[in-house]
């Protein structure tokens, strides 16, 4: 008895459950047919789209939901495609239908093709659906009651076609990105909701996983992007052709994979980078002739960078560099950044050879450079610290220098070093902001041996110079080239030089010639000192040598295009016995090929050591020397006791 009362139950309630399973599948053939959806959905996204909109079938289920295969958007001129998917499938609830209400639980978008044009002028295949219009009065008709709401949507597959026929200096491009899958919870337009998104664009494949917020009025992210381009060589190659040409110069190489938490509107990007960091594995390109390659981390906390095992490889030089900024959307920005080597050449980072395929930076008009724009943003300063160096393959120790740049403005300060067993300290300044670029240069060497440095600065007087030298050195002048260097440059300074050694040379071969002393051709001095002035292109020295044999005060011009015009009061030491005699010279011609004579100014001075020849010598001597005649020579040699 018991037994039959259950079973009738359980019977009525199958019979319950099968009708109603029965009435709500014919609830839904009723409420969402194709037809229905081609009367009453399509037109009413058209109307919103102003495109026309097709869909080649749809299939409904009690419990598989709405799938639309070949769905299309067309474009404006209903033609070619907008958006096209090889399906896209509604998942819904079903007790919300007993109520006339279509509550979709997920949206799967399997395969969309999105193609976006930039039009010759200027505009774009979906500019019409940013224009807003005035809405029309609503026309009074019979609507189907029908109201959806979404829990999930998913992409896959997807495609985005970008098809600029404006292009980038005239020329037209094609650009895309492809494999795009995206994940969406909860989508509302007041609340946030999260987002996973992957795509890949030539060379880099890209992501993003967070949430996102307020899509109706600006939308703001929270969430970690990822950046993996594995081969820049590729991510460049694959650029359009009016950017990738910028790019192929520099020849890169290497890759560069990067995880950052971002947060924030995406209209102000530079301040949405929360933490994070980004890897640089050997990265390399082509700048200024050299090719550095880039290994290292940066790493992202709070908006600002700091970076960790960094170094910079040239050739066989390594540089670790050691940077901070403050968070880089805030102005001006901020930059330390340090530099440490343990060895560096410095003649092969001054190589002036260029890499091959680098392009040759354009050339301003008339030689000058033009004016820098306004100062940028931008502070940076740090130090840097060398412990052995070599320059023109003179060795320097302990190396250093502390800089700044900021306002188109470079300082270096405490630039030191210790080099041919003594030092130097020195100071600079540069103003990038006008095409003069003026510049000021503090330089001190102390005790520094001249035989070591002659090699580097100055090939010629090898083996022909010697001494230790000290000597400062206040310069200024302007200019971007050598020649408006030399043409502007100007200052002031002073130089000691002792236990000294002068030989060879067209200059004191021409001395030992006129004055008949051989001896001159090798000259030993104690001391060698004096002050010079630097203004239009020459030098004018005031000088003092103090040698064993020969003691004289060159004094005067010695120009940058080795032209000079010098007085030297000469003192021969005797043959024998005797005083030393002074001799006024006066030296004309060049460094190279330089003509002594007696000065004018003092040949009264000597009548009375070589008895009444003045007259004759303020007409002749000039004549008398340039002709090699012997008449002044056999005097001058007759005061030396020749």
């Amino acid at each position: 008895m018991v037994f039959r009362k259950l079973f009738g139950i359980f019977a009525i309630i199958i019979g319950v459950v099968v009708v109603l399973a029965g009435g709500v599948l014919l609830l839904v053939k009723a409420l969402v047919t194709p037809e229905m959806i081609r009367k009453n959905v399509l037109p009413r996204v058209e109307k919103a789209v102003h495109r026309r909109m097709d869909f080649d079938d749809a299939k409904i289920g009690l419990f598989s939901g709405i799938a639309l295969s070949g769905l299309k958007v067309y474009e404006k001129d209903g033609k070619g495609s907008f958006v096209s998917l090889k399906e896209a499938r509604l998942h819904y609830q079903i007790l919300p239908l007993l109520s006339h209400r279509v509550v979709v639980d997920e949206i799967v978008l399997d395969t969309p093709d999105i193609n976006i044009v930039r039009n010759t002028d200027g505009s774009f295949n979906f500019s019409d659906l940013t224009h807003k219009e005035k809405p029309e009065a609503p026309a009074r008709e019979a609507k189907t009651p029908l109201n959806f709401a979404v829990s999930r949507i998913s992409v896959s597959d997807g495609r985005v076609i970008y098809d600029d026929r404006m292009g980038i200096s005239g020329t037209p491009f094609v650009y895309g990105a492809k494999n795009i899958d995206i994940k969406i919870k909860n989508l509302t337009p007041d609340h946030p909701f999260p987002l996973k998104l992957k795509a890949t664009v030539p060379g880099v494949d890209l992501g993003f996983s967070g949430s996102v917020e307020r899509i109706t009025d600006g939308p703001l992210l929270d969430g970690d992007v990822t950046v993996d381009a594995g081969d820049l060589a590729k991510v460049v190659a694959g650029l359009p052709p009016g950017i990738s040409a910028r790019f192929l110069a520099l020849s890169p190489s290497g890759g560069i994979t990067a995880k950052i938490h971002v947060s924030g509107p995406v209209k102000a990007p530079s301040a949405m980078l929360r933490d994070g960091n980004v890897q640089l594995d050997r990265v390399r390109f082509a700048a200024g002739g050299q090719s550095p390659v880039l290994t290292g981390k940066i790493d992202i906390s709070n908006g600002a960078l700091v970076s960790r095992d960094f170094t910079v490889d040239l050739g066989k030089n390594r540089l670790n560099l050691l940077i901070k900024t403050t968070p880089i959307d805030r102005k001006p920005l901020v930059v330390e950044l340090d530099a440490n080597s343990d060895s560096l050449d410095l003649d092969s980072l001054s190589s002036s050879k260029k890499t091959k395929g680098q392009a040759s930076p354009p050339k301003a008009g008339g030689g000058e450079p033009g004016p820098s724009p306004n100062p940028p943003p931008l502070s940076v300063s740090g130090a840097v610290n060398v412990k052995t160096a070599r320059f023109k393959g003179l060795p320097i120790s302990g190396l250093s220098l502390r800089y700044m740049f900021a306002g188109n403005t470079l300082q270096v300060r405490d630039l030191r070093g210790s080099t041919a067993g003594g030092f130097f300290l020195g100071n600079v300044l540069i103003k990038t902001g006008t095409s003069a670029v003026p510049f000021s240069v503090g330089l001190s060497l102390r005790g520094v041996q001249v035989e070591r440095i002659v090699p580097a600065f100055a090939p010629g007087a090898a083996g022909k110079i010697s001494g230790i030298l000290s000597a400062k050195a206040e310069l200024s002048g302007a200019g971007a080239t050598s020649a408006a260097i030399k043409r502007d440059l100007a200052g002031t300074g002073s130089f000691d030089m002792r236990n000294g050694r002068l030989a060879g040379g067209g200059f004191l071969n021409e001395l030992a010639r006129f004055l008949g002393r051989q001896e001159l051709r090798d000259i030993h001095f104690s001391s060698y000192a004096g002050t010079f002035r630097i203004k239009g292109g020459q030098i004018y020295l005031d000088s003092t040598l103090d040698g064993s044999g020969i003691r004289t005060k060159p004094k005067g011009r010695i120009g940058f295009d080795k032209t000079l015009d010098m007085n030297m009061d000469t003192s021969i030491a005797p043959r024998t016995t005797g005083s030393w005699a002074v001799i006024p010279l006066k030296v004309t011609g060049t460094t190279g090929s330089p003509h002594f004579s007696l000065s004018s100014k003092s040949l009264n001075r000597l009548e009375s050591e070589i008895g009444g020849t003045t007259r004759k010598l303020e007409k002749g001597a000039g004549t008398e020397l340039k002709k090699g005649g012997q008449n002044i020579e056999n005097k001058i040699r007759g005061i030396f006791g020749k």
